[in-house]
């Protein structure tokens, strides 16, 4: 009956499951409201929207609310089992899906690069303020030490909150200050990533030794090994089986965001194993974000989509309750006052010389390491979860936790000015602002983006050269390959092999010509294999290659037996269902039949540059083909002779020789040799056909834009093109 009190609870605990709902649901209004406009407020005031969140919890908390109306508060947060239950479980699910984020954010490969001075900056880092910590935690009052837990456990913790920096808030920094770039900006965030994963690791150990009720060396001695056992496991074996996990549930899965789920479902599993093996469910959370950020098929909009759940409600509410746990009246006592502020200094303190010390350690300039010791000071997000861990735990009081979240902000929010004046300082190293030009130049390219490329052939000999030309793409690029065999040739009339087994060729091929992957260092990850990074759809139905296309591919590579006809542009039915359906560029491959002398490597290619984006994904194409087999790229453009006018000669010369100039510059960051040449001719189709037939080249790649009508087809001028040529021809299209 509803209404009715359990004879288990009493008169304060009792309330209707209906009341409990809707005092439930309006704590998350105001939660969210209150964090959400605070937050606001604080980053139109350059400060981490984190803080406005935290502040959210203080005002709701008895600090503010419970002081100026203190019967409204005890409605709204009775603080009664049951309610304390429910806003708990939402907030420790925030936990682990900020750090399931902090994990996707984190690149060890980036830490590998600088490991020396991240290595030595972050162990002197955080071994100086962690022992300074742990001596501050033997000097404080015995009112902030929690009676029912152990002295070690509360030392141990306070020596982790003051050693360790918060990734999130140093990157935002970072970014705001227009440094994230630069050689001492990916430095200071290789070292707060490293600073974050020994956090999780130390959490671990200390929530490990605290289960265990007594330290003894055989409970940490088991607490290490199996913390190492999981850290091993997850980052060889794990890797690869969440990557299948995420590529299954995208591409056979039929509900809605099923990656999404598949990542939730990898988090939880992970939390659940590192909690059962007796170390904290925080370590499996952060290691599962770190296996999902490093999946190949991980798009920008799956992300987006995950992110955007996370920081609109599972982080406001999280971080107001830990606001909620605030409570600044005790800091109204001068002893507690003072020790807060010595927290306050021995964590800055701590951090600064110990970074200091640390990037001089490590090889860096004065001004660097004092560069990095600043940087290094923001707590932020990652100090609050600790934290909320400690207080949950029963290691910390609350008034050791709002200590330690009061050193938290002040430290972070002292950061940014200090960073931004000091980084003014740092000059920029000739190779760095040449690094720093060219990745600036590379955010408008496309090739490098891509992350998965459908094969859709058959067995002619379009299909197979189509086949070599994706399985060099793909191998040069890193790019996941799935392939789809149309089997329509008689058998008596197509090749043995499978186009399949003409990708793996072709991918074989260049691994053995070419060095590792076109990637840029900072992103960086070890080749994957032909097993990893090929794979086979059957054509079981008419729909399947339209449905397999809508699973998130980057480009189609095409070889069909006849694509064009005489009476209508694409013929093949499947092919132009493909077309209407897809949203991406495609690489349609044309006169397989004349190309018996196509060389499989030192592939030279031509490739016509017009300005269009089309013509600029064709460039992107042709230089990673030519990486691919060690060949080269004559880029050719077309001057119209109606254009050669006193008014119209200087700027159309002007603009056809920049597009040259740019395909040179693609050409050098790739390393792939690029010759410009230029024609004028009233027609370009025939100034192409012309300079194709004049050297001896293995590929045209053209790019061009698809008509759309009843159906989709190609300009007239493309069309008498393809036909013409006698060299083989790879048609990029969108």
């Amino acid at each position: 009956m509803v209404g009715t009190i359990h004879p288990n609870l009493t008169n304060e605990d009792a309330v209707t499951p209906d009341h409990s709902m809707a005092i439930f649901v309006a704590e998350l209004i105001l939660l969210l409201a209150v964090g959400r406009l605070l937050g606001e407020a604080m980053s139109r005031c350059g400060q981490p929207a984190i803080f406005g969140q935290l502040l959210a919890g203080v005002v709701l908390g008895p600090s503010v609310f419970g002081t100026l109306l203190p019967d409204v508060r005890v409605l709204i947060f009775p603080g009664t089992p049951a309610l304390k239950t429910m806003i708990e479980v939402v907030s420790q699910i925030g936990v682990l899906l900020l750090l399931l984020l902090t994990g996707m954010e984190t690149n060890l490969a980036l830490v590998n690069r600088k490991r020396r001075a991240v290595i030595s900056t972050s162990l002197f880092g955080i071994g100086v303020p962690f022992i300074c910590g742990v001596l501050l935690a033997y000097a404080l009052p015995s009112a902030v030490v929690p009676a029912s837990g152990s002295l070690l456990v509360t030392a141990l913790f306070l020596g982790t909150a003051l050693s360790i920096s918060s990734v999130k808030i140093v990157a935002m920094v970072l970014m705001e200050v227009g440094a994230i770039r630069r050689d001492l900006g990916q430095l200071i965030l290789a070292t707060a990533i490293l600073d974050d994963t020994i956090a999780w690791v130390i959490i671990a150990i200390i929530a490990g030794i605290a289960a265990h009720g007594t330290i003894s060396l055989g409970g940490i001695a088991a607490t290490i090994a199996s913390t190492a056992l999981f850290l091993g496991l997850s980052l060889t074996v794990g890797r690869r089986v969440v990557a299948q996990i995420i590529r299954w549930s995208n591409d056979s899965l039929t509900i809605e965001v099923p990656v999404i789920t598949a990542i939730l479902v990898v988090m939880l599993a992970m939390a659940l194993t590192t909690d059962l093996i007796g170390v904290h469910t925080a370590l499996g959370a952060f290691v599962a974000g770190m296996l999902v950020g490093q999946s190949p098929i991980l798009t920008e909009h799956i992300e987006d989509q995950l992110r955007g759940i996370i920081l609109a409600f599972f982080s406001p509410v999280f971080f107001a309750v830990a606001g909620l746990g605030m409570d600044l009246r005790t800091l109204l006592d001068p002893t507690l006052l003072l020790f807060t502020f010595a927290v306050i200094v021995v964590a800055s303190a701590g951090k600064f010389l110990g970074a200091l010390a640390g990037g001089r350690v490590g090889g860096l300039t004065g001004r660097e390491s004092l560069a990095l010791a600043m940087a290094l000071n923001a707590r932020g997000s990652t100090e609050v979860v600790i934290a909320s861990i400690g207080l949950a735990m029963g290691a910390l009081s609350k008034e050791l936790y709002t200590m330690i979240v009061a050193m938290a902000v002040v430290t972070t929010m002292a950061m940014p000015p200090m960073l931004r004046w000091m980084m003014a300082r740092v000059p920029l190293r000739e190779d760095e602002a040449k690094r720093l030009e060219k990745e600036a130049a590379e955010e408008g390219e496309s090739v490098p983006r891509m992350e998965r490329a459908l094969i859709y052939a058959d067995g002619s000999a379009n299909g197979l050269l189509a086949a070599r030309l994706a399985g060099m793409f793909g191998a040069c690029q890193q790019v996941m390959m799935t392939v789809m065999e149309r089997r329509t040739i008689p058998d008596s009339d197509r090749d043995a092999a499978s186009v399949r087994d003409h990708v793996a060729k072709a991918m074989l091929d260049t691994f053995a010509r070419a060095p590792p992957p076109n990637a840029a260092p900072a992103t960086s990850a070890p080749r994957m294999s032909i097993e990893e990074l090929l794979h086979t759809k059957p054509m079981e139905a008419d729909d399947t290659l339209e449905k397999e296309a809508a699973k998130g591919y980057s480009i189609v590579f095409v070889g069909v037996d006849q694509p064009l006809s005489s009476s209508i542009d694409f013929s093949d039915d499947q092919l132009q269902r493909l077309i209407t359906t897809f949203n991406g560029p495609f690489a349609i491959f044309f006169n397989g039949g004349r190309a018996t002398g196509m060389r499989s490597s030192e592939l030279r290619v031509l490739v016509p540059t017009g300005g269009t984006v089309e013509a600029r994904m064709a460039t992107e194409i042709a230089l990673a083909l030519a990486k691919a087999s060690n060949g080269s790229v004559t880029a050719l453009h077309v001057f119209d002779p109606r254009d050669d006018g006193d008014l119209l000669r200087g700027r159309s010369r002007r603009q056809g020789l920049s597009v040259l100039v740019d395909a040179r510059r693609l050409g050098k960051r790739s390393g792939v040799a690029v010759t410009g040449l230029t024609v004028s001719h009233a027609r370009p189709e025939a100034a192409i056909e012309r300079a194709a037939r004049s050297e001896n080249y293995d590929l045209v790649i053209l790019g061009t834009s698809l008509r759309h009508g009843k159906t989709a087809f190609l300009g007239p001028r493309s069309k008498t093109l393809i036909g013409s040529l006698r060299t083989p021809v790879l048609l990029i299209a969108k």
